[in-house]
């Protein structure tokens, strides 16, 4: 199509004189007006009408600006310039510099939805590994709780057997299981495979008919009332859940309290013990107040450090727990923990801030901390005190020993005596490295919490660090963009003025060429011109030589008509030829092949078939004719070579 348009361009300028700026397929044009620069002798001129041609033509030629009415425009008349090579220069910059854009954004996109794939995919394994550890601990507690009732509710305070009542709630728990899962659950199951064979069978019919649509607004009244139904059921089961939660958060601090975990004071047993030195066992009681007023003011302070931490409002108590819950499902050890984790709570609570996320998670770890110091507190406090029970029994039933011994001999009283005062020493020294211990541990939480906070410090100026360097390649991101933004529009204005230029010249040289070849043009047609003129008048005179050699030709003899009907002298010798041939001439022709032989010939057999199917004048017959060979070669005096030749021409 361009080289035809490109081609009626061409024919134009030169018939009309006009100036035509190249298409961009102009080359072909260029070759085949070069081509025209030496026609053939004895073509015609060529002519182009701008009024005849097809509508592509047509079309064509009013665009370039040639009357279709008036074909003796003056050929000096010069149109507009097109400037081609300017806007395809313009069109390829924008498309260039739009296909960088669309292959970023691309990459960009493509980018931010591996990310996303990938930290679904993260999420989805910890999530089943959580859900099977989940599992495991709901079927670990209500076997626990089962052997609860099975051997510790044995025996109730009174003496009674409670073993039948425990297993008779047992049976209820599991027969009301049963019964809310018949009577609910699988109700809604069952609709729901009803739903989908209904959409099934009643997918393809479009429209549906009366009958479908009235039990389609049954169904959908049906599904509403029991959707309805299902809410209340909820809500109820909703409410019986909080209300049992509240229950255990009422009951809980009384089993769990500091009195029920830490027995204070001097325990009995210490004081149905006899010992003979009032003073040890005086000791020893000081001992443990001691003891304990040191583990209650370490307590004290841990609580009036917990309390100084005001926890971030704007929580409840059932996001507190979904956000703890998240935070244990992704264990300490696995990379990139914190960006998961976040990734997974922006996209639990979307109406959270990431700020409010950060000083809640901080306030977690801290609160989670003290809960761990406590409890380690608590379990020391316990073994402290059961080590200063054996070994209080240990030294009196030491002192009842040597008082018996006192009682026996002096010596051995004595004796008992100075391992008294060892023992007593051994206090004294077993009681300042208590206190030692006691300072050693103040002073190594003193420096944990130095050291915690300098590590708070050290990762506040390394995440101010990473914020100021993500600023700084931002800067300098946008920077490079401007720079390469202004660099396009540089090389765009340089790409757009050499253009300019280019066109500008070719514009000149193209005029050059169309008056050359014009000038061109009007010569070879006056050449061939002269050319014909010469070819008219060599045949004129052609013609007037054969008029003279008919006339020197022409017969001159009188009409005979009784000639016609004469023999000629060539027939004549013909019939005296054939006379003479015949008395030599056999009686009988002599046939040198058998009937039998000819039976047996495969051709006759072929041939016989092919005329009875109404082949044997097509093209197949003489073809699988020429292929068959006869049962016995000829002899080769009798190939005739005449048919040989023919059938080669």
């Amino acid at each position: 199509m361009k080289e035809e348009k490109s081609d009626v361009m061409a024919e134009v300028a030169l018939t009309r004189g006009v100036e035509v700026l190249p298409s961009i397929n102009s080359n072909s044009s260029i070759s085949k007006l070069e081509k025209n620069k030496n026609p053939s002798v004895g073509s015609p001129a060529k002519t182009v009408d701008p009024t005849k041609g097809s509508p592509k033509k047509r079309k064509m030629l009013r665009f370039t600006g040639v009357p279709r009415t008036r074909p003796d425009v003056s050929p000096t008349r010069a149109l507009k310039p097109l400037h081609n090579d300017r806007i395809n220069g313009l069109a390829a910059a924008k498309k260039s510099t739009n296909r960088i854009l669309e292959r970023a954004d691309h990459f960009k996109t493509v980018t931010q939805s591996k990310k996303e794939l990938a930290l679904l995919y993260q999420h989805k394994v910890i999530w089943e590994q959580e859900y099977m550890h989940l599992q495991y601990m709901e079927d670990r507690l209500q076997r626990e709780i089962y052997n609860h009732l099975t051997i510790y509710g044995q025996l109730g305070a009174d003496g009674q057997l409670l073993l039948a009542d425990n297993i008779n709630f047992i049976l209820e728990i599991e027969e009301e299981k049963a019964f809310f899962r018949e009577n609910v659950v699988d109700p809604l199951w069952y609709i729901r495979e009803d739903l989908k064979e209904w959409v099934r069978q009643h997918e393809g019919l479009r429209p549906l008919s009366e009958a479908a649509k009235l039990q389609h607004y049954h169904i959908k009244r049906e599904v509403k009332e029991l959707w309805v139904g299902y809410k209340e059921i909820a809500e109820d089961l909703l409410k019986e859940q909080r209300e049992l939660e509240q229950q255990v958060k009422e009951a809980l601090p009384h089993y769990i309290a500091e009195e029920k975990q830490i027995a204070k004071g001097v325990p009995p047993e210490f004081h149905e013990l006899y010992c003979p030195d009032p003073q040890l066992k005086e000791n020893l009681i000081a001992e443990l107040t001691r003891l304990d007023d040191s583990y209650s003011n370490r307590l004290r302070d841990l609580d009036r450090n917990c309390d100084r931490q005001a926890c971030p409002g704007g929580w409840n108590d059932h996001d507190a727990a979904l956000f703890e819950h998240i935070l244990e499902q992704y264990p300490a050890d696995l990379p990139d923990r914190r960006v998961l984790c976040f990734d997974r709570l922006k996209r639990t609570f979307p109406h959270k801030t990431l700020g409010q996320l950060m000083s809640y998670e901080t306030w977690y770890q801290n609160n989670r901390f003290h809960k761990d110091r406590r409890k380690k507190c608590l379990e020391d406090w316990a073994r402290e005190r059961w080590s200063w029970l054996l070994r209080a029994v240990t030294e009196i039933a030491q002192v009842q020993q040597s008082h018996a011994g006192h009682q026996l001999s002096r010596d051995e009283a004595l004796r008992q005596k100075f391992k008294c005062e060892v023992l007593r020493q051994r206090v004294e020294q077993w009681r300042k490295e208590k206190e030692n211990e006691r300072l050693q541990q103040s002073e190594m939480e003193a420096q944990r919490k130095l050291a915690l906070k300098v590590v708070q410090q050290r990762q506040a100026a390394k995440e101010e660090y990473r914020r100021e360097l993500a600023r700084q390649r931002l800067a300098a991101y946008y920077e490079e963009r401007l720079r390469f933004q202004k660099e396009s529009e540089e090389a765009l204005q340089r790409r757009m003025d050499d253009a300019r230029k280019m066109s500008k010249d070719r514009s000149k040289h193209d005029k050059e060429r169309v008056r050359y070849r014009t000038e061109l043009f009007y010569a070879n047609q006056k050449e061939r011109r002269e050319r014909m003129l010469k070819l008219r008048e060599g045949e004129k005179a052609r013609q007037q030589r054969l008029d003279q050699l008919r006339k020197q030709v022409q017969v001159n003899v009188d009409p005979v008509p009784e000639r016609i009907h004469q023999d000629t002298v060539a027939s004549q010798a013909r019939k005296e030829a054939s006379s003479e041939g015949l008395a030599l001439k056999a009686l009988h022709e002599l046939r040198t092949v058998l009937d039998a032989e000819v039976h047996r010939d495969p051709r006759v057999r072929l041939e016989q078939q092919l005329r009875e199917a109404g082949l044997l004048n097509s093209e197949y017959a003489r073809h699988v004719l020429s292929q068959m060979h006869p049962p016995r070669e000829p002899r080769k005096d009798t190939i005739s070579s005449l048919f040989v030749q023919e059938s080669e021409n």
